[in-house]
């Protein structure tokens, strides 16, 4: 996956610094806002393994089903619950995005030669690139894996995905048991 290029720090909107409390020290703001932003991170994994353990245990019960007229009614709810996943893990992603660009902004204010999170594309792919350099990769399947690791896969897209894919899966299983019971009562 490709991302969008990221702003160099001189398009930051202007703010000005620590304006909020004269009593909070530029650090003290910038880790607070970093754990806010990690706490955003964890937040979402812990709701996407949420969802994740209640698709797969309707899945469990909609193909253990002993008696096909339930199956409907689970697929639904499937549909349902993938749906709300879908919703969930999008909104954990837009405050993630929020205090990570807030990140950015504090951190070109008090420590412009930072870049952790102001940093370039160019400046993270070489980083990346450096790290990678002492794992080089011997076999095949190993330089293809570094590949993969360069195109900046994102965890957070992907689960998005798999919500996706688990909302289209329930619908064919609705579909499925909509068609039984239509064929079944006729």
């Amino acid at each position: 996956m490709t991302s969008s290029p990221l702003p160099s720090p001189a398009q930051f909107s202007p703010a000005p610094r620590n304006t909020l409390s004269p009593n909070i020290e530029d650090k003290d703001l910038y880790k607070a806002v970093l754990d806010t932003r990690n706490l955003e991170i964890s937040l979402f994994w812990q709701r996407s393994n949420y969802f994740l353990v209640l698709n797969s245990a309707l899945a469990l019960g909609f193909f253990n089903l002993k008696e096909p007229r339930y199956a409907l009614a689970l697929a639904l709810f499937g549909i349902v619950a993938s749906l709300l996943w879908f919703r969930v893990v999008a909104g954990s992603k837009y405050w993630q995005a929020r205090w990570e660009h807030r990140l950015r902004v504090i951190e070109c204010q008090v420590a412009p030669g930072l870049h952790l999170f102001s940093a370039t594309w160019k400046t993270i792919d070489e980083d990346v690139n450096e790290g990678l350099k002492g794992k080089q990769a011997e076999t095949g399947f190993q330089r293809w894996l570094a590949r993969q690791v360069r195109k900046k896969q994102s965890v957070s897209y992907n689960m998005m995905l798999l919500s996706l894919l688990f909302i289209l899966a329930w619908a064919l299983l609705a579909l499925d048991g909509a068609w039984h019971v239509v064929h079944r009562v006729a």
